[in-house]
């Protein structure tokens, strides 16, 4: 920007003529332009660097798919071995995990949702008197042998399916897994006298169902 400044100088001129009293007068004007000079400084510029946000991904569970599921229209499991075998997945398991499959035993001790269990076999038919007879024992109808000492520590899983012997009617019935052992069974759960069958997938007992032994 500019700003102009103008500076008037009065020169006076008295001149005397001899014999002539006029006097003449000269009036200049001086102008002078003085450029002011103005400097503009530019503001500080900063630069903030761009926030870095990072997204977790979610956790993803998923649960193992039930194979083996409880069949409210034939309680007593098939026999999944050979002609002769007991019902279920049997009762001779290599190593100390229970793995998945259709288990009978007695549930000798409860815990929170741990189920101290002691593997046994379930006889029926022709295939329990054989295994009575081999044991030198009797069969009435069917046969429990238990000759593994053996126990496993199963957790039942909070939606598991689970029946009781109604001790009324002696039928099945279901209750909500927190509920067991229930009090309106006829099975004396835990104990010698709580035979139960377990249906273990991906590593939980996912159904539970008691059976009746008169």
């Amino acid at each position: 920007m500019k700003r102009t400044v103008t500076i008037c100088i009065l020169l006076a001129v008295l001149a005397a003529a001899c014999g002539d009293d006029t006097a003449a007068t000269t009036s200049s004007a001086v102008a002078t332009t003085v450029a002011e000079t103005t400097t503009t400084t530019a503001p500080a510029t900063t630069t903030t660097p761009a926030e870095t946000t990072t997204t977790a991904a979610a956790a993803t569970t998923t649960q193992a798919p039930v194979v083996f599921a409880f069949d409210a229209t034939s309680p007593l499991p098939e026999v999944f071995g050979a002609e002769g075998d007991p019902h279920g997945s049997g009762c001779v398991v290599d190593g100390a995990e229970l793995p998945d499959g259709v288990w009978f035993g007695i549930a000798n001790s409860v815990s929170a949702a741990t189920i101290t269990f002691d593997l046994a076999c379930f006889f029926t038919g022709e295939a329990a008197e054989a295994a009575a007879s081999d044991d030198g024992a009797e069969a009435f109808d069917f046969y429990i042998r238990n000759k593994n000492d053996l126990t496993y520590a199963v957790t039942l899983s909070p939606g598991a399916e689970v029946f009781v012997v109604d001790g009324m009617n002696l039928e099945l019935i279901q209750v909500t897994a927190s509920d067991w052992p229930s009090g309106d069974s006829y099975s004396s759960c835990p104990g010698d006298g709580c035979a139960i069958w377990i249906y273990v997938n991906g590593g939980l007992v996912t159904g539970l169902a008691e059976q009746y032994l008169p």
